[in-house]
């Protein structure tokens, strides 16, 4: 089925935006899975005034996956203002007529080949892995040409990277081989293939970050060992301890300082990636939507 954008209409595109705009003035816009309760709900609740999508395609003339894709990445901006913002330039991306169907290979192309070179330029990646994204990636370059793969060559690219995942040495390359087999979806058949693809993304970078700054399995093995020891220590004979608040972080801190900053650090740099990931990702979308 070919979709056109806004029924070919600016008017509905514009419509979509101030109903989108009325709601988050109205304090009305929660970022989050699709919902609508009557007067509040996520970003496409919002739009919509519904929970559902098959609006989304017959009043919008937009792709499922867009609409799960636009509540996954607004769920992940930084305030409801970011949220607002990211869904504005979405709509405002599509050229009304336009089928943005083919965006969503698009999406995920752009993940896959950034995942892949970052994760290249800090470990040696197996050549099966490379055959295997490659495999992926071309699957989604011809759904972009127009061509439409059989539901056995998605099986088949699927099994093969799930096959890899837990073979790999680091968790880095099973990160990306986890971003292959993720994607191995046709986006024509599944609503969620472009969000869960950005949402596996997010925490390969996460992955690069810990790498790049040189904290090891060992260093997380020693952080939870010691979580532990402060639990049992401490607080599992000692509810009192617990109901005044005292965590088993609070006492990393207290008792062993130099493992408790290992820990801080480490979630200072993951927050940081996660939010420049989630970025990136908003970014690459209303990109990839202005090219239709």
């Amino acid at each position: 089925m070919t979709l056109h954008a806004y029924q070919s209409m600016p008017a509905i595109r514009d419509s979509a935006i101030e109903r989108l705009r009325r709601h988050a003035a109205s304090e009305e816009l929660a970022p989050g899975p699709l919902a609508w309760d009557g007067s509040k709900g996520s970003l496409v609740g919002c739009i919509l005034e519904s929970e559902d999508l098959a609006g989304w395609e017959s009043e919008l003339g937009l792709p499922q996956w867009l609409a799960t894709a636009a509540d996954g990445i607004a769920a992940q901006q930084e305030s409801i203002d970011a949220a607002l913002a990211f869904g504005v330039a979405v709509l405002d991306a599509i050229r009304p007529g336009a089928d943005v169907s083919t965006a969503a290979s698009g999406v995920i192309l752009d993940a896959l080949g950034d995942a892949g070179g970052f994760v290249a330029a800090l470990a040696d990646v197996p050549a099966e892995l490379r055959q295997a994204l490659a495999e992926v990636e071309g699957l989604h370059r011809r759904v972009q040409a127009g061509e439409r793969p059989a539901p056995a060559e998605w099986r088949a690219a699927r099994r093969t990277a799930t096959a890899l995942t837990d073979a790999q040495p680091s968790e880095l390359l099973q990160a990306l081989s986890t971003c292959a087999e993720t994607a191995a979806w046709d986006p024509a058949t599944s609503k969620a293939v472009v969000f869960d693809t950005l949402r596996v993304y997010s925490r390969a970078a996460i992955q690069k970050a810990d790498a790049e700054s040189g904290y090891t399995k060992e260093d997380d093995d020693r952080i939870r060992v010691h979580l532990e020891l402060m639990w049992n220590t401490y607080l599992a004979d000692q509810p009192e301890l617990q109901e005044q608040g005292i965590t088993v972080f609070s006492l990393l801190e207290e008792h062993h300082p130099e493992i408790a900053a290992t820990l801080r650090n480490k979630n200072r740099m993951d927050q940081a990636a996660y939010v420049a990931a989630n970025r990136r990702a908003a970014e690459v979308l209303v990109a990839q939507l202005k090219r239709v």
